[in-house]
């Protein structure tokens, strides 16, 4: 899958509902023109400007972009519909100058949809402005082109009297990031030894849950992703040697659950005791209706990368938030609030032994078993689950792109976090968003830090709604020893037009 495929794709789509709109009322086509720049002091665009954005805004300092999107859906009938965008961005002092952040087209009936493209998607269960996001699948990187079908939302179950409702999502990708991962791995072969292109993407989604108008409601569920196929290339003795994996139907099977190969051994693929680098979460998350406006809920997002997370042998590491959701009509001084705690220094603990890892005769004859040593994000063959150095994931893990001598995994991925997010409206036409976190890293089990990493990261913004016109100002900073001393001002213009 590439741009040219999915632009031409798009472009069809869009022509079609253009000649169709002349007699249907179905039919709308819109746009968006948008102008950002954030200025300031430091190495890097304070992290919570940069964060969680679909890495729109670069996170290096003084920077500024402008961006042009089209979107058209016509719909045939009550129960079908079909839609596409195409969304350009144009970039001053980033690393990607000019390119497509979305392009996609999406044929929907009733709650169910297969899509094709480039698309931002938002979070199932988390608050988007708010929390600091999925372990999974984030608002942090650019988004991954994959064809996947799915719910629009939740879906009610029949026959379930409204007490059941399912969400899920399943689809295939493919990273586009492979020039960038080469020009890193070259740029710093002193501290990179190895690096991957063309590696594919599956993931999947699954959410329970029950009546959300009811008192009380319940969601469980999951989320997983996967790197698989591509091609590993790592300098060996002054050479560069490369290692292929299969990207047949059969590899596309075995990703769906972490399938290996059982004489991984034997075939010196020690990768392959799992195909592919697997990530997951699982949430348990519980609802309060205080009345029919104001909610609470609590949660827990439990991060596993094997079976021993699964299990819950991680201790205490995951996401544990509660969120307050106001829902009364007019203005609201507080809208919304998040505060979140998010931990991953027990990952399984620090010991990984297992007899697999050996030939016979040892194999079979070491019976002790340590499954620990989850090293989160990071994975041996892939470098570690990042598009264009950002993690897909919980941004607090601080992302490959932030290092500054051009080591492509990730070097802190045990920390404690602290984060508090609100939101509300001053008056009808101002509203304001306020976001802070503090964390504090230890580096990794293999290499652990020898200075404890902290950084403290807060942002202050004010919207102002005008029509079809929106205007924002924001002002970020960080302190500590991870991004260092940022201070960024942040201005942005949007437009919201109807062409039909």
């Amino acid at each position: 899958m590439n741009y040219k495929s999915i632009g031409f794709v798009t472009a069809l789509l869009i022509s079609s509902s253009i000649t169709r709109a002349q007699d249907s009322l179905g039919t709308q086509i819109t746009y968006d023109l948008t102008a950002e720049t954030a200025v300031g002091t430091g190495d890097y665009t304070a992290f919570q400007l940069a964060t969680n954005r679909h890495h729109v805004l670069s996170t290096r300092p003084n920077t500024a972009y402008l961006r042009g999107a089209v979107h058209v859906e016509h719909a045939f009938n009550k129960n079908w519909k079909l839609s596409g965008a195409v969304d350009v961005v144009t970039s001053l002092h980033a690393d990607h100058k000019a390119y497509l952040q979305q392009c996609y087209a999406n044929l929907t009936w009733k709650s169910f949809f297969l899509e094709a493209g480039t698309r931002e998607q938002q979070q199932v269960v988390r608050d988007n402005l708010l929390s600091v996001g999925s372990f999974v699948k984030g608002t942090n990187a650019k988004p991954i082109p994959q064809i996947h079908i799915g719910t629009n939302g939740f879906w009610t179950v029949p026959y379930t009297k409204s007490w059941l409702q399912i969400n899920f999502d399943c689809g295939y990708g493919k990273f586009l990031d492979s020039k960038y991962r080469e020009d890193k791995f070259f740029q710093a072969g002193d501290v990179n030894e190895a690096y991957t292109t063309g590696a594919y993407y599956h993931q999947k989604q699954l959410y329970f849950r029950s009546n959300p108008t009811k008192p009380v409601f319940v969601t469980i569920g999951i989320e997983h992703a996967v790197q698989f196929g591509g091609t590993h290339h790592k300098m060996i003795n002054g050479e560069l040697i490369s290692k292929k994996k299969p990207t047949n139907l059969k590899a596309f099977w075995k990703v769906i659950l972490p399938l290996g190969d059982s004489h991984y051994f034997e075939n010196e693929a020690g990768e392959d005791w799992v195909y592919g680098n697997h990530i997951g979460v699982m949430t348990y998350q519980i609802g309060w209706n205080i009345n029919k406006n104001h909610q609470l809920q609590a949660y827990l997002d439990n991060p596993f990368e094997d079976g021993s997370g699964i299990r819950k042998g991680n201790g205490w590491d995951g996401l544990w938030g509660l969120q307050y959701s106001n829902k009364t009509p007019g203005r609201q001084y507080v809208r919304g609030a998040v505060f979140e705690y998010f931990q991953t220094t027990n990952q399984c603990g620090p010991l990984h032994f297992d007899g697999g890892d050996y030939p016979e005769p040892f194999r079979s004859q070491l019976k002790d078993k340590v499954t620990g040593n989850d090293n989160y994000y990071n994975h041996d063959f892939y470098d570690g689950y990042s598009h264009y150095g950002m993690t897909p994931g919980i941004a607090l893990i601080t992302s490959p792109i932030y290092n500054k001598d051009g080591y492509t995994s990730y070097r802190d991925t045990r920390i404690k976090a602290w984060h508090l997010g609100v939101n509300g409206e001053i008056t009808d036409r101002l509203s304001y968003l306020v976001k802070g976190s503090y964390r504090e890293g230890w580096g990794t089990y293999h290499q652990p830090l020898a200075q404890k990493h902290h950084s403290f990261d807060a942002m202050f913004q004010g919207i102002y709604q005008l029509g079809p016109w929106q205007f924002s100002a924001a002002y970020a900073f960080d302190k500590g020893n991870i991004y260092g001393d940022c201070s960024t001002f942040n201005f942005k213009i949007n437009f919201h037009g109807k062409i039909l």
